[in-house]
């Protein structure tokens, strides 16, 4: 049995909780086109096309940009945001797994924080493959705290905190489940199938971070991870992370700020 999570209950808040801040989102967009250097023709796809905040910005300058995703709640969001506005922007809802769409349709194809919501990933990522024509182009990007180790994407006070939630919630006997693929298996399985891989920074920016609001945030239920945990062992769990946090950190005003890097992986000479 294979699960992909829809963001059905969290979309009202996505582009609160995980929009881009104003001035990101151009240089994301300016990125890709400058890269991409598409004409008239050009036309872009995206998995996970969610509320569009890649998409919108592309699809405002006039290209052709067609869009999957599994929550009809985050297509609605998207095309309120699209009210009025000219656009030749295609949104289907449909499962990354089987696409509805030709081999060989598009140039350009993306996914961004995608793959570790999917359990057959390695089937969405044949779709892309399908469906991208010889010599496109696919554009990957993970998000940076889907790892199991401190790294260059994962800041040593936001690991220790997800890691001391993981072990709470295993203390009560749950474990947080891992529906899809870590970014090292995608990019190894890339790498196997003959792929060029280029790592590039597309953006930087600050996030300013408290101990409290992440607390908040995970009180909230906002992370798909914590979508399942029974109510009874969350209201439990929660109250150990919030006291291990005044002990660990002495204060929840406790600065978690960190310099985030919007991360694209281009991926040539694979379709």
């Amino acid at each position: 049995m294979t699960t992909t999570i829809s963001f059905d209950r969290v979309s009202d808040i996505y582009d609160a909780t995980r929009g881009l801040p104003t001035g990101v989102s151009e240089q994301v967009t300016d990125f890709i086109l400058n890269l991409i250097s598409p004409t008239a023709e050009t036309k872009f796809f995206e998995t996970g096309i969610g509320t569009g905040r890649i998409a919108i910005p592309i699809a405002k300058k006039g290209y052709s940009y067609t869009g999957v995703d599994i929550s009809h709640k985050m297509l609605s969001e998207l095309h309120q945001k699209l009210e009025g506005i000219s656009h030749q922007l295609t949104t289907v809802k449909a499962d990354a797994t089987f696409l509805p769409f030709a081999d060989n349709s598009f140039d350009v194809a993306l996914t961004v924080h995608v793959f570790h919501l999917i359990s057959a990933w390695k089937q969405a990522l044949a779709e892309i493959r399908r469906v991208l024509k010889p010599g496109g182009i696919y554009l990957y990007s993970h998000g940076n705290m889907n790892s199991i180790r401190v790294n260059e994407d994962v800041n040593q006070d936001r690991f220790e905190f997800h890691k001391r939630w993981k072990a709470i919630l295993a203390s009560y006997g749950y474990v947080l489940p891992r529906y899809g693929a870590k970014e090292d298996e995608v990019l190894a399985e890339l790498h196997q199938q003959g792929a060029t891989l280029e790592t590039v920074i597309a953006a930087t920016w600050c996030i300013e971070m408290s101990v409290d609001k992440l607390l908040q945030h995970h009180e909230s239920k906002i992370y798909s991870s914590a979508w399942n945990i029974p109510d009874d062992i969350f209201t439990c769990a929660i109250q150990d992370l919030r006291e291990w946090c005044l002990q660990r950190y002495n204060s929840l005003d406790y600065n978690f700020s960190e310099e985030r890097k919007f991360k694209f992986v281009i991926v040539r000479n694979w379709a």
